[in-house]
């Protein structure tokens, strides 16, 4: 008989607890499957976690590599745009400008937004014009707290609209802002906007740009140093070189010269002057100007053709400098009276103090750029920097020292009457000159010139008027100097002046002063209500053509002038004397 196989059980085989809680098998997949979901999510998390982590590594090594400022702020805001895809963004640093005790940040580099705004005047100006005060209202109350933060509401309306008003904030359509703070110190902030899909960035992809603004504030801060440090290496190099050139000059016109041509150039000022006081008066009065300026009102500055202003200690931005003792900048241009031909954009003041004791006032002006030719450019959004006024004041103590002393020197060597150099400082110059024009085979002209009558000038009139003369023809008879030749003027004494003119023949020189000696002729001199009328006679002797010994080059030049004394007196005169031989019996020269 066959045996029929019974029928299969299944085996069920259950782990104690696997379905505790649950109601059903389904209830028990179901939440394994949360749970997958939760661990992929995750998962997911952590990748772009890793992938974020390794962006900001990589982004903080090609950051830390970048040592000029304007290079490493484009890559740091070019980050930022492609990690969230907004369509702007714009970093604005604390600025460096001399503001006394407010700050101010101010865009440094921008991208999608306008390069030119209208401000509250209705005027069009650079972006890089534009700057936000740092005050104590709420938005940077936010921006101390050191966290992202969106600046626009849901409805993208602004959430600080009284900021928003006050500093013209839409001018930089921005949606929210990263704060750049570096040892509890606020060093800039950066803006972005909206999302190219016109959505905004939500809180929580904050924490990327919150990490990456972290490590570029440290590179942003020690590239500002670097070039700090580079500028303040380099000023005390200018320093040190002015130094050098200054050891040597004693003529003060000379080393004010030389002094406000360096600190123009020091700076990349437009133009500038030095004031130098007059203890006699009490007022700073311009001795010379520089710059990139027309050169003929240079030279009419300089040599006191076009006259200038003084001005009061206290008065004026000069005045306050001179006064407080302190340097005064102006960097905000509707703050500084436009009252020139020229739009004045920032201004710098800086006293020259020797010991305390005030020498007078070093004044700039603008800014420029100097192109690869060499030409200057005005930059009207240039400004003086605390580097620049530190650099001022560097150049003011070490010609202070020197101005003091040539103010002494000069007082030596000067006719308290005139101005002109005194019959001192001819006899020691005089000699140096004529030794020079003979070893150069160079002529020089030696003039002689005498007021006519003047001794019944001042038995007429009296010796103030004699004085007044005095004073005025010295002036006309100073200007009568070539500046690019370096001739000298003196006053010998009484009423007698000589001129040195370098390089020059007698002939070349006859007609210079027969022009001065007719403008003599035709002024009337004004004195207290009374025109009055004086002559000058003038003789000449030249190096080569009458002697190369200074005494007796002086004798012809005296006898030409006694010529024109014998001869009726208003005249220029060449002496008719032969030159006399050397020792060997030939003629010198």
């Amino acid at each position: 008989m066959e045996k029929k196989n019974p029928t299969p059980k299944v085996l069920e085989i259950t782990t104690p607890g696997m379905t505790d809680g649950f109601e059903s098998q389904g209830d028990l997949i179901r939440s394994l499957k949360r749970e997958i979901k939760t661990m992929k999510s995750k998962v997911i998390a952590q990748d772009i976690r890793i992938f974020e982590m390794q962006a900001l590594l990589q982004s903080g090594k090609g950051l830390s590599n970048i040592l000029n400022l304007p290079q490493l702020l484009d890559t740091f805001m070019a980050v930022v745009r492609e990690r969230y895809d907004v369509v702007n963004s714009s970093v604005l640093l604390k600025e460096d400008f001399e503001n006394g005790e407010k700050e101010f940040f101010q865009v440094k580099r921008y991208y999608g937004i306008d390069d030119h705004y209208v401000d509250h005047l209705g005027r069009k100006e650079p972006l890089y014009l534009f700057r936000i005060e740092k005050n104590n209202g709420l938005l940077w109350q936010l921006i101390q707290q050191g966290n992202v933060f969106s600046v626009r509401d849901l409805q993208k309306e602004p959430r600080f609209i009284t900021a928003w008003e006050k500093f013209n904030l839409d001018v930089l359509r921005s949606d929210f802002w990263c704060p750049l703070i570096k040892s509890g110190e606020i060093i800039g902030v950066l803006t972005l906007g909206e999302r190219r899909d016109g959505t905004q960035i939500a809180e929580n992809e904050y924490s990327f740009v919150q990490e990456l603004a972290s490590i570029a504030t440290t590179i942003i801060d020690s590239t500002l140093k670097y070039e700090k440090n580079q500028r303040i290496l380099n000023n005390i190099q200018i320093l040190y070189e002015f130094h050098q050139e200054l050891a040597n000059i004693n003529d003060i016109k000379e080393l004010c010269k030389q002094t406000i041509r360096n600190a123009v150039k020091a700076v990349k000022a437009q133009k500038g002057n030095l004031m130098l006081l007059n203890r006699t008066t009490g007022r700073l009065e311009l001795t010379v100007a520089w710059g990139y300026l027309d050169e003929s009102v240079l030279e009419g500055l300089n040599s006191g053709r076009i006259g200038t202003k003084s001005f009061e200690i206290g008065e004026g931005v000069a005045g306050q400098a001179a006064l407080q003792r302190r340097p005064m900048v102006i960097n905000n241009r509707d703050d500084i009276p436009q009252m020139g031909a020229y739009e004045t954009h920032c201004i710098c003041s800086v006293p020259v103090l020797n010991g305390g004791q005030l020498e007078g006032v070093m004044n700039f002006t603008n800014k420029v750029h100097i192109e690869n030719d060499g030409s200057a450019v005005l930059d009207a959004l240039g400004r003086f920097t605390r580097e620049d006024v530190s650099l001022l004041q560097g150049i003011a103590d070490q010609s202070a020292v020197s101005l003091h002393k040539s103010r002494l020197y000069s007082a030596s060597i000067t006719d308290r009457l005139t101005g002109l150099n005194n019959a001192r400082y001819f006899e020691d110059s005089y000699y140096e000159y004529v030794a020079k024009a003979v070893v150069e085979s160079k002529p020089l002209t030696l003039a002689l010139m005498d007021i006519d009558h003047f001794k019944k000038f001042n038995d007429t009139y009296g010796h103030k008027a004699g004085d007044y003369i005095l004073r005025t023809v010295a002036v006309l008879f100073s200007e009568c100097r070539r500046q690019e030749a370096q001739d000298i003027a003196y006053r010998y004494g009484g009423e007698e002046f000589c001129m040195v003119l370098q390089n020059t023949t007698a002939q070349e020189s006859l007609p210079i002063f027969e022009q001065f000696r007719k403008s003599i002729e035709e002024r009337d001199f004004e004195y207290e209500g009374k025109k009055l009328k004086v002559t000058v006679s003038i003789g000449l002797a030249q190096t080569g053509l009458h002697s190369n010994d200074p005494r007796v080059l002086f004798n012809h030049s005296d006898d030409a002038l006694y010529e024109c004394k014998r001869n009726g007196r208003n005249q220029v005169r060449i002496s008719k004397a032969e030159q006399e031989p050397d020792q060997s019996g030939n003629k010198a020269g």
